[in-house]
């Protein structure tokens, strides 16, 4: 929005002797019964509140208005005109609730409200004095007006005993965001940018409004307040800029956000500020944080120094990203959930980034081995969890360590400057997946069944058929056979079971001849793998699921360092079989997990 948009909180008993004028640039009201009724339910809910606190209010999202020329009415009485650049919708639900109170009573006796002038719909003015339900279906507008009253009348048919009590709320405890633009703004463009998105007045906007805000500065001259104003505003873009990088916001956040990231530097900036008086659920309590914070008496606020809060929130974050180990460490306990709150108050905590970086070793190490004291870890203690653990009963733990074994990885060689790419391993959904695949895990379906078929038939050709050095030369013929009885059955416009049974049993008699269920289900037989690619192959044999994670990196597709490692087979002490996944190649899989995990754990394997 403009940078001297004025903006301000006001109940709606502030907005009683207002009229507001609605653009033809604007459509109708169209509000339906479920979003009328989920406004009433939440004041009402606030309104039920077992212990309120006299400072508490109901807060709406914001009304865009700008300020129209001082009418006088007949009776001498000047009205503030305003024109309504956005919040027609709200504006006009509260008006029919307001509408709903003053019925109760004689003429003499309702209070004034604030009209509504529609510069294409003069007549929907007096409908909403008179809501004549006759008159509901001469045009659509009426329509939703009398629909939306209706819905409010039903909807306080049973809470006649609470209604002086909701009527309070609304005109002293609801309020709304009142956001009045300059008069140089052309509102056609404001109401454009509101609708397409592009700049939605969220907390993000609302925040920046306020520090924007020339009666929050101190400075002496125009020149002097549009200097901070402009040096404030350009930290401002330079923070969304590098926020919008996915590889920067992934790494601290979660969150599959592709605008408004700015958010998240706020809510960090918001937490030591005062939150009295607002509700914890309120969707705008970042914005309204900030408000009484930079409210406060003039003369009180520094507001270069709390932007500077501001800005050391995200400074923070981006040194954590420049630091090879924080960026790790971090990005890995973001990942599982970790509020970045909280790492902020750890690393507050810690007298020294060496210090920091041990509580985050140790936060690690209890976050994926709850219950172990940290001084207790050793090879052998970690040989015997990891022995425990089955991908039926543990899959959450295992995916956690697989991770982890990526992490300690990289954190464990002093001259690679390669990072983990955690915005692929959140925007891709990586998960755990078997290296040999578990040979009762037929698939079942029709569709699969084909789809593992093609995979067969693309994989064996005669650059890909088993050779003499790891099978006898016959091999290469029988691989052959099952391209040719493989491609045949793909193209049989149906086959049953028992068919794909007999071919799937063969294929697996060649490639993967010895089959053992508890091994593997073992952390040594799994690694990780993105859901398209798993789904591309699921229940494939080991060649297969070899080559095309070889394909895969050939195009510099992401792919985890400790994956591809498998799948090159460079965990395994002997690799005279290439194309085959054995158990001694899952139990060597498994001591590097061991290895690279106790060196992070045991002090040996973190380096800058």
């Amino acid at each position: 929005m403009c940078q001297h948009a004025e903006l301000t909180l006001k109940p709606i008993n502030d907005l009683l002797k207002l009229s507001f004028f609605i653009p033809a640039y604007q459509r109708g009201y169209r509000w339906s019964s479920r979003q009328v009724i989920e406004l009433l339910e939440d004041v009402y809910e606030f309104c039920d509140r077992r212990h309120p606190n006299e400072d508490d209010f109901y807060c709406l999202q914001p009304v865009v208005v700008k300020q129209k020329v001082v009418e006088k009415k007949p009776d001498s009485r000047e009205i503030e005109m305003w024109e309504l650049v956005d919040g027609q919708q709200r504006l006009t639900t509260i008006l029919l609730i307001l509408g709903y109170f003053n019925g109760r009573f004689s003429e003499d006796f309702r209070k004034q409200l604030y009209s509504l002038e529609y510069e294409t719909r003069p007549e929907s003015r007096e409908y909403l004095q008179t809501l004549d339900e006759k008159e509901k279906e001469k045009n659509i507008d009426f329509h939703f007006i009398y629909q939306a009253f209706a819905t409010i009348r039903d909807w306080f048919r049973d809470k006649v005993h609470r209604i002086n009590d909701i009527e309070s709320v609304f005109l002293n405890r609801v309020k709304v965001i009142w956001y009045q633009i300059p008069e140089s703004e052309n509102v056609i463009d404001v109401f454009t940018r509101l609708n397409m998105g592009k700049i939605p007045l969220v907390n993000a906007e609302l925040v920046k409004a306020l520090f924007l805000r020339s009666a929050n500065f101190a400075a002496d001259g125009l020149a002097a307040i549009h200097l901070q104003q402009l040096s404030i505003a350009q930290d401002w873009d330079s923070i969304e800029r590098r926020l919008q990088d996915d590889g920067f916001w992934y790494f601290v956040s979660n969150r599959l956000l592709a605008s408004n990231r700015i958010e998240f530097v706020l809510e960090l900036a918001s937490r030591r500020l005062s939150s009295e008086g607002i509700l914890d659920n309120d969707k705008l309590k970042v914005f309204l944080q900030f408000n009484k914070q930079l409210s406060k008496q003039q003369g009180t606020v520094d507001l270069a120094k709390e932007w500077l809060k501001v800005k050391q929130c995200f400074m923070t974050i981006e040194e954590w990203y420049n630091d090879k180990a924080l960026y790790h460490l971090i990005g890995f306990l973001v990942s599982q959930g970790v509020p970045v709150t909280t790492l902020f108050d750890l690393s507050e905590n810690c007298d020294s980034k060496h210090g920091f970086r041990q509580c985050l070793i140790e936060r690690t190490a209890d976050l994926t081995f709850p219950g172990t004291p940290f001084s207790d870890f050793s090879v052998s203690v970690l040989e015997n969890k990891l022995s425990e653990l089955s991908y039926g009963n543990d899959a959450l733990q295992i995916r956690r360590l697989l991770l982890l074994f990526n992490i300690a990885s990289l954190l464990a060689n002093p001259v690679t400057n390669a990072r983990f790419q955690f915005d692929k391993y959140k925007q891709d959904n990586w998960d755990i997946e078997h290296i040999r695949s578990v040979a009762s895990a037929m698939p079942a379906d029709r569709h699969k069944q084909k789809a593992w078929l093609e995979n067969v038939v693309d994989y064996i050709s005669d650059d890909n058929t088993l050779c003499s050095k790891e099978r006898a030369a016959e091999d290469a013929h029988i691989a052959r056979s099952l391209k040719d009885d493989a491609n045949r059955l793909v193209q049989t416009m149906s086959f049953d079971d028992a068919q794909f049974e007999a071919l799937y049993q063969r294929v697996l008699a060649l490639y993967d001849p010895v089959s053992d269920d508890d091994a593997d289900h073992s952390i040594g037989n799994l690694t990780l793998l993105d859901s398209a690619t798993n789904r591309g192959y699921r229940n494939a044999i080991f060649p297969i699921k070899r080559a095309t994670i070889i394909a895969l990196d050939k195009k510099a597709t992401f792919v985890p360092l400790c994956t591809k490692n498998v799948f090159l087979k460079y965990y395994s002490k002997q690799v005279d079989k290439m194309l085959f996944w054995e158990a001694k190649d899952s139990e060597d899989h498994q001591q590097a997990i061991i290895s690279s995990i106790s060196g992070l754990f045991c002090g040996e394997g973190v380096h800058r």
